[in-house]
């Protein structure tokens, strides 16, 4: 199964991305750090094709004014 995993550079998705692959899913880590931007959709669409399942382990930044 292809599995794509939003946040897969950091801390928890390092882990989770190897973890799928010891199961023998095909994975894509897409982080900021790879060329993905969930933010701005750069690099998602190419990360996103083929993938049947998508985890999002990502750290959203706040989109408040006081933050």
């Amino acid at each position: 199964m292809k599995i794509v995993v939003i946040g897969g550079s950091g801390l928890i998705g390092t882990k989770l991305v190897n973890n799928l692959k010891v199961l023998g899913h095909e994975v894509t880590a897409a982080s900021r750090s790879l060329g993905v931007n969930t933010l701005t959709g750069e690099g998602l669409a190419e990360a996103l094709h083929g993938a049947e399942v998508v985890v999002d382990v990502s750290n959203s930044p706040s989109f408040e004014d006081k933050a």
